[in-house]
């Protein structure tokens, strides 16, 4: 019975060696900062809100295991990129970026009782000035790590968050909720 007891033993142990030897660990992370950006506000009604380019601070945190070495990174959020190469991921193993994202890039967000203009008290009225949009885009990254013989590549998905600020209106643009209203001869007829 103790033999059996002990080639048991034997063999649990060298499974999880084997395991541990074949998991080779891999890790990528990205935090970003949450940029703030004011809006102008909306007439009534009006449900779909356009926001403007939004520059995000990347962080990339990067760590090939043992005998590995950091080959590329790639990180793209819509249709915006960049790309690290191992020459750059020897300067340190995080690494700071900016990445713009052009508002043509972002979807409008539905956004309802914020940034109303037509009437303060009416019922689409609000009284947050500020609120922040959770997920309003992902950024997804790669890396890709190297040995001499095999590469490695792993993925991750970080949810981007954005902060919106109801903004006055500019009167001389004549803006929605604008309290300047231009009329010209013929505008209005009285009768």
């Amino acid at each position: 019975m103790r033999p059996a007891l002990i080639l048991g033993f034997v063999a649990t142990v060298a499974s999880i060696a084997i395991a541990t030897e074949m998991e080779r660990v891999h890790e990528i992370g990205i935090t970003a900062s949450v940029p703030t950006v004011t809006v102008t506000p909306r007439r009534a009604g009006h449900i779909l809100m356009r926001i403007p380019s939004l520059t995000y601070a990347l962080t990339v945190a990067v760590d090939c295991g043992a005998d590995w070495q950091p080959d590329s990174v790639s990180i793209s959020v819509a249709d915006s990129g960049a790309s690290l190469d191992a020459k750059q991921l020897q300067a340190g193993r995080e690494l700071k970026l900016e990445l713009r994202i052009p508002s043509n890039q972002i979807a409008p967000l539905r956004i309802e009782k914020f940034c109303i203009a037509d009437d303060p008290n009416g019922p689409d009225a609000t009284i947050q000035n500020r609120i922040t949009i959770a997920g309003v885009m992902s950024a997804q990254a790669s890396l890709r790590c190297a040995t001499a013989f095999e590469q490695a590549t792993i993925y991750v998905t970080e949810l981007l968050d954005v902060v919106l600020e109801c903004g006055a209106p500019d009167p001389e643009k004549n803006e929605p909720g604008s309290l300047r209203f231009i009329l010209g001869e013929g505008d209005c007829d009285s009768k």
